[in-house]
C-alpha cells in the first residue's frame, strides 16, 4: 500500500503490517558433480555426510561442499560418488542435494555404504539413535564419547566459540609492566 494514510487505518497483526507483503524469490538451483562423501563428526558425536562437490556458483556463491543430513537421506537421493546432482541453497544459506541426474550417472558408480565404524583414528562403533518407544531414528552417533579426538576437537571450539564462552574480539588497555 503506497498511502501513508492508509497505513494506520489498516493496521498490524502481531509483527506484522497489513498494508505490506513480502516477497521471496526462488531458491537459484545449480547442477554439479559429486567428488567424494565425507563424514564429519560432531562435538556430540553425531555423524554428518558432507558431499565433496566440483565448485559451482549458487546465487553469487561458490560452493564446494552440501550437506547430505543422514545415512537415510543418502538411501532415498541414491546419491553416489561420481553422481551429477541438483543443488541449491536451502533458505539461501546452506547447499543441499536435491536430487540425482540419473541419466548421467557414470557406469563405475557404486552405491553409497554409510559406515558402521566413526572416521575417527580409533575406528568406534557408530549406533543409530532410537526414540523413547524404541523406533530407530535417522541420527547416527560415534560411541567413543569424550575420548573420541574428533569430539574432542569440536568440543574445544564450541567452547571457546562467541556463543558459548564468549570470549571476544575487543581487547582492553592493559598496561604491561617489564622488569
Amino acid at each position: 500500500m503506497d498511502r501513508i494514510d492508509w497505513h494506520e487505518r489498516l493496521g498490524f497483526v502481531s509483527r506484522s503490517p497489513r498494508w505490506a507483503l513480502a516477497h521471496k524469490f526462488p531458491a537459484e538451483k545449480a547442477i554439479t558433480v559429486v567428488k567424494n562423501i565425507d563424514i564429519q563428526v560432531g562435538r556430540t558425536g553425531a555423524l554428518t555426510p558432507v558431499a565433496k562437490l566440483e565448485p559451482v556458483s549458487v546465487g553469487g556463491v561458490v560452493v564446494q561442499n552440501a550437506t547430505l543430513h543422514n545415512a537415510d537421506e543418502i538411501a532415498r537421493l541414491g546419491v553416489r560418488v561420481g553422481d551429477t546432482v541438483r543443488i541449491q541453497r536451502a533458505g539461501d544459506v546452506i547447499p543441499e542435494v536435491l536430487g540425482v541426474l540419473k541419466e548421467k550417472r557414470p557406469r563405475y558408480s557404486k552405491p553409497y555404504h554409510f559406515s558402521m565404524k566413526c572416521p575417527c583414528p580409533l575406528h568406534t562403533v557408530v549406533v543409530r539413535e532410537t526414540t523413547a518407544t524404541g523406533e530407530e531414528r535417522a541420527l547416527s552417533r560415534c560411541s567413543g564419547e569424550l575420548a573420541c579426538p574428533y569430539q574432542k576437537i569440536e568440543r574445544l571450539e564450541h567452547f571457546a566459540s562467541r556463543r558459548a564462552f564468549d570470549i571476544g574480539e575487543k581487547q582492553q588497555n592493559i598496561t604491561h609492566h617489564y622488569v
